[in-house]
């Protein structure tokens, strides 16, 4: 059964792709993520790596596994197709004299070996020395065998020495063999292509490109020379160029990678390697530095095209209170007065559509209480008020209240528009409770006694023409208020202060004008809201609950006696951030905090290959939230092997395959740092935290990303850089300290954890859970009494016996438990004795 990783990629892949790609992904793939992905390429956990290096009689030991463990994670299998894909690309698209199929084969199992030293060590063994051929070939065969190549290549054994040549000279460093006489006879028939170029120095290339840590290290760092010498080796006219963010909040800045590498692709650039803050391109040599505020005006364009079609939809930046619509400030800076009135008439049949709860009839009781309106005239005007008066009456309001507050005119162009001046004399339309003005009620209800028959498409096609004449009327007479968006203003500042192009001059502000407006908004002259979600570096406004998703404003009421009152601001990119995650995640304002999120920010290991990026991209959208009970089973009937995770069927069941899937995919955004969440029904912290404890140790596990797991709205890290775990688990559940988990855990612990992990949820699942409820708020109390005595493991089991009213176990049951508990005793020294 095809893995997590192979149908991700696969669904992707263009149809035309080489078939001796597609048949690695099929047959040497899985191999190479069951014996590689629990080994680290680069990073991984301190203890391992000592008692590693300690076992082989290292006498550094502590010094090397501590500078080994301050590198961030980067798994063995992602290493190796990272950097196969990116030698491939290279390959198919980029060389004057095209890969023979020979060629290509040995590319990819060349590069396949290519660390086999690092599998040793994994394996707790010494690797071969680079004078010692035998050794290194015994080896090479021996891995071949295991990581399936006799299905890719039947004829594989006969390049034994090709590939083992391959294999130890992928670095052009100490340590090499390089030269073809000190190895056997070799099989291609042009040696020089294997030991010169093309092959060494694709593979050459490939290893650097997949250890680079940021897209500016093709300019900063050596490796960058090195990349720029294989290129002109391989006879590659091109030049290594590159964009880069240095934040990563989440949609927004992914929106702004996306749009930079549409723009990109404008100019020629090819991507080749992807990064969380940046791609590095393949570009022409004569390509310019683009300008600074074309890209800019391309970027903003990019973005507000999807905020504005949302927009218009209902969906987001509109909020409709007792008081009627109201309009985020975000919403009135995407468009100009005159383009939003005449857009509101479809907002106004979305956000409006309460039947059962209409607004008129209570607004016309209210001015009969106030003595505003005779009985006989609200009985009247029974025979108006439905939803098209709430409809009618709040259009004119949030015009009036948004563009036309001061315009004396207003009203009295409307009753003429409406043909109302019969029936209504401008005082009796400028009637306000409550900040609201009734009299809009009062004309709308008239209005359709007068025309009963109008149905809700006309309805809206009245709206509309009244929009497009008020629009009309108010910019022919200068009423509107000028149009001013500080929202792209600051946008603008926030592109100029982090985006950065190959060849620009870096715009970096300095600290005291950050500190300097922090300091101000603090002061009660300033009377400033502070951003409660970033730095104070941007202008704030106060949070609306139309914005945010979580509810605004929370313990504004603990303010200090004699003091003004405490506001939480937000700022205009965190403005943006928010209406994109309403927009996208289809979540709507304030409520998303009630379902107990927790967000899941999701980084490459170093690098991603154009297709691994992609394979994710498919993964976002399409990744299911697959039951515990399923995967409990599933892993149950695999023999408790946390590999064969990967087969469950993680993605959705309806997905489209083939080149209609791809042209799909191939509209979304690529997810540089990708954001998801997962919600609860239950009411508990451990409810919330169950399921995305187990994803953010999967997740790395199956695909070689590096996730965290957090309840913040805001990334922990702005860079994968930033922190050197597989998987980061911030605040989680008691649980998981109770279990003895780390909070970042490195790629060597990924199993034991799983396990463990697995081990008490089916414990729990299978003896205090009362299905279809988990009863995962009981979940603490099984972990502590597993964690304090092994026994538990039985005395649990016999509860669930009692529950159940049975008075045996089934034989599968029997060896289940006793299974539970051999484990649980090699993962725990200290209950071994027990």
């Amino acid at each position: 059964m095809a893995s997590l990783l192979q149908n991700a990629i696969k669904i992707t892949l263009d149809p035309n792709t080489d078939p001796i790609l597609t048949q690695y992904i099929d047959l040497v793939l899985p191999a190479v993520d069951r014996e590689f992905s629990a080994i680290s390429a680069l990073g991984g956990d301190y203890e391992t790596h000592y008692q590693q290096l300690k076992q082989r009689g290292d006498n550094h030991a502590a010094k090397k596994a501590q500078r080994w463990s301050d590198r961030p994670d980067q798994n063995l299998c992602v290493h190796v197709l990272n950097a196969l894909l990116i030698a491939w690309n290279l390959g198919e698209t980029y060389l004057n004299s095209p890969l023979s199929e020979e060629e290509k084969r040995l590319l990819c199992l060349g590069i396949t070996l290519h660390d086999y030293n690092k599998y040793c060590h994994g394996q707790g063994e010494e690797s071969p020395k680079a004078y010692e051929i035998h050794e290194i070939l015994s080896l090479c065969q021996e891995m071949g065998r295991r990581l399936n190549f006799q299905a890719f290549w039947p004829e594989w054994e006969s390049y034994l020495s090709d590939i083992g040549f391959l294999a130890q000279n992928t670095q052009f460093k100490i340590g090499t063999n390089p030269y073809p006489s000190n190895w056997p006879e070799f099989a291609i028939a042009d040696s020089r292509r294997l030991t010169t170029f093309p092959l060494r120095h694709l593979l050459g290339f490939a290893d650097i490109a997949v250890h680079l840590k940021d897209p500016a290290d093709i300019s900063t760092e050596t490796a960058g020379d090195r990349l720029r010498e294989h290129l002109g080796w391989l006879g590659i006219r091109k030049k290594l160029v590159y964009h880069r963010l240095r934040d990563s909040i989440g949609i927004l800045t992914n929106g702004i990678h996306n749009a930079t590498l549409n723009f990109a692709a404008e100019q020629d650039w090819k991507p080749l390697i992807f990064f969380a803050r940046g791609v590095v391109y393949l570009a022409p040599l004569q390509s310019e530095t683009p300008s600074r505020e074309g890209l800019k005006e391309f970027i903003w364009q990019q973005i507000s095209q999807v905020l504005s079609q949302k927009m218009l939809e209902g969906d987001i930046g509109f909020k409709r209170d007792g008081k009627g619509l109201k309009v985020a400030p975000q919403t009135s800076e995407l468009f100009t007065p005159a383009d939003l009135i005449r857009k509101l008439p479809p907002v106004i049949e979305v956000r409006v559509n309460n039947p059962n709860n209409l607004a008129t009839p209570k607004r016309l009781d209210k001015l009969v209480t106030e003595n505003k309106l005779t009985p006989e005239e609200r009985q009247y005007l029974a025979g108006g008020e439905d939803l098209r008066s709430d409809r009618l009456a709040e259009f004119l309001i949030v015009v009036q209240r948004e563009f036309l507050v001061n315009c004396p005119d207003y009203a009295n162009w409307i009753l003429e528009a409406l043909s109302l001046k019969d029936c209504l004399t401008l005082e009796e339309i400028q009637i306000t409770i409550g900040g609201v003005n009734y009299g809009w009620y009062r004309a709308a209800a008239h209005y359709f006694c007068q025309h009963g028959t109008l149905d809700a498409e006309q309805t809206l096609e009245l709206l509309t023409d009244l929009a497009n004449r008020l629009a009309d009327w108010a910019t022919e007479h200068q009423f509107l208020p000028e149009y001013r968006s500080p929202t792209r203003e600051i946008f603008n500042q926030y592109l100029e202060r982090y985006l950065d192009i190959a060849g620009w001059e870096p715009i970096i502000p300095p600290f005291e004008v950050e500190l300097a407006t922090y300091s101000f908004a603090k002061t009660r002259k300033g009377k400033q809201p502070i951003c409660s979600l970033s730095s104070g570096e941007f202008a704030s406004e106060d949070q609306m609950d139309s914005v945010v998703l979580f509810k605004p404003q929370q313990y504004s009421n603990k303010n200090a006696l004699g003091g003004g009152q405490i506001k939480r601001g937000i700022s205009k990119i965190w403005s943006l951030e928010m209406l994109l995650r309403q927009a996208l995640w289809s979540v709507r304002s304030g409520k998303l905090e009630e379902q107990q999120p927790v967000f899941l920010y999701i980084f490459p290991a170093y690098v991603y290959a154009p297709q691994m990026i992609r394979a994710i991209r498919v993964l976002m959208g399409e990744l299911q939230s697959v039951s515990l009970w399923k995967i409990r089973q599933h892993w149950l009937d695999r023999r408790m092997d946390v590999s064969q995770l990967s087969e469950l069927d993680w993605l959705q069941e309806d997905r489209e395959l083939g080149e209609q899937a791809r042209q799909f995919y191939d509209t979304k955004d690529l997810p540089f740092m990708a954001t998801t969440y997962t919600t609860t029904l239950g009411k508990t912290v451990t409810d919330a935290w169950v399921y995305p404890a187990f994803l953010a140790l999967v997740l790395p596990k199956l695909l070689g990303v590096r996730v965290v797991a957090t309840s913040s709205n805001v990334p922990l890290y702005s860079s994968d850089r930033e922190f050197v775990g597989s998987a980061v688990l911030d605040g989680a559940a008691g649980f998981w300290s109770l279990l003895q988990c780390p909070s970042s855990v490195r790629t060597e612990q990924l199993d034991c954890i799983l396990i463990r992990l697995l081990i008490v949820y089916s414990l729990h699942l299978d003896n205090r859970s009362n299905p279809p409820d988990a009863r995962w708020g009981a979940l603490n109390g099984t972990v502590r009494e597993v964690m304090t005595d092994i026994l538990n493991i039985f005395a649990i089991a016999q509860e669930g016996l009692r529950s159940h009213k049975r008075d045996y176990p089934s034989p599968e049951e029997v060896e289940r438990y006793w299974q539970f508990a051999q484990i649980w005793s090699q993962l725990d020294n200290a209950m071994v004795e027990k």
